[in-house]
């Protein structure tokens, strides 16, 4: 088995690009899965391992370092001009590898996995919070283009949606009544 002191890894969900570098040499470059990857990590002697930031780094990250391997996770913006030729899951492997070796390189945090849940919470959230506002603007707009118009404030919108929903000389129909009923119980559920 050669040497090598970088590994290098186009991550992917389900099978990953891996190059293996002896003083900037490369020395493999092949195609592995989930399992594989893990085995090369934790079988391998300590060396850098070097990944573009993308879904999965931080998790992959954290393998290697349990096993002892310093991590550096690059922008992939800073990748992209290390790269030579087509954008193939090698090539990729190859920019990533050059641009670590780049002496102005600048990695991207590593994030712990609480950091990394708290961040994902935060994202949740936001998420939600935009859902609702979307929902209830939508609500607004749907029963503006019925002559009903309700206020801007979430204050507002709980108080008209009830009182809309209950008054059958509004012009509403059954089937409307029943969707407009079913978006404003998915709004309350992201208001918790």
């Amino acid at each position: 088995m050669s040497k090598f002191n970088l590994i290098s890894i186009d991550l992917a969900k389900n099978v990953f690009q891996v190059g293996k570098f002896f003083h900037q040499k490369l020395q493999s470059n092949k195609a592995v899965g989930r399992k594989e990857l893990l085995t090369i990590l934790t079988t391998s002697p300590r060396c850098k391992v070097v990944m573009e930031s993308c879904g999965g780094a931080h998790y992959w990250a954290r393998k290697a370092r349990s096993v002892g391997h310093e991590v550096v996770i690059l922008d992939p913006r800073f990748v992209k001009a290390f790269r030579v030729g087509q954008k193939t899951d090698a090539n990729d492997v190859i920019a990533i590898a050059a641009a670590s070796f780049s002496p102005n390189v600048r990695p991207c945090k590593s994030l712990t996995q609480a950091q990394q849940s708290l961040q994902s919470i935060e994202r949740m959230r936001a998420l939600a919070e935009k859902q609702k506002r979307q929902l209830a603007n939508q609500i607004r707009g749907l029963l503006l283009e019925f002559g009903i118009v309700i206020k801007q404030s979430e204050c507002a919108f709980r108080q008209a949606i009830p009182e809309i929903l209950e008054d059958s000389d509004n012009g509403l129909t059954a089937g409307l009544r029943q969707c407009l009923a079913q978006c404003y119980e998915l709004f309350k559920a992201q208001s918790t």
